[in-house]
């Protein structure tokens, strides 16, 4: 094979990969949703006036949902690459996007607990869940795109 037969291969190669990198996103739905209802549960068993035994059973099931969904993502999830680009992607796209989610969980949560609403945190949890289950497809896929570019790109 000459020089040029191997850049054209390898060329493919790369398209190849890029687009495979593109049609997965980066993180699914699902995952980020449950992540989401993991922490309304928290803040619900956790707020004042929660009875002991639902607080005590609701923790305990928590975890072990919590600890079952970490199980099911790691053995369901497709096969990653792992670069410098898909750091920078982190933490150019996802982290902005998922402390945006924090705080609207904090205002909506601190606001109504301000008002006196019952279950005012569990609320903010689940504007936060909403957050994630309508963001988190758009989000993980402005990542894969992302890494795909700077994949080609630095190829």
């Amino acid at each position: 094979m000459n020089p040029e037969e191997a850049a054209r291969s390898l060329a493919t190669i790369r398209q190849t990969q890029a687009k495979a990198m593109r049609s997965q996103p980066w993180l699914p739905t699902w995952f980020i949703s449950a992540i989401g209802l993991t922490v309304t549960g928290i803040l619900l068993v956790s707020e004042p006036g929660t009875p002991i035994p639902v607080t005590v059973g609701g923790g305990i099931l928590i975890c072990a949902a919590l600890g079952a969904l970490i199980a099911v993502f790691a053995k369901t999830r497709p096969m990653t690459v792992h670069d410098p680009a898909i750091t920078r992607a982190f933490s150019a796209v996802y982290l902005p996007w998922l402390f945006g989610g924090i705080v609207l969980c904090w205002v909506v949560s601190f606001g109504l607990q301000a008002a006196d609403v019952p279950y005012g945190m569990a609320c903010g949890g689940v504007a936060m869940t909403a957050y994630f289950a309508l963001g988190s497809r758009a989000i993980s896929r402005r990542i894969a795109r992302r890494v795909a570019r700077r994949f080609e790109e630095t190829r």
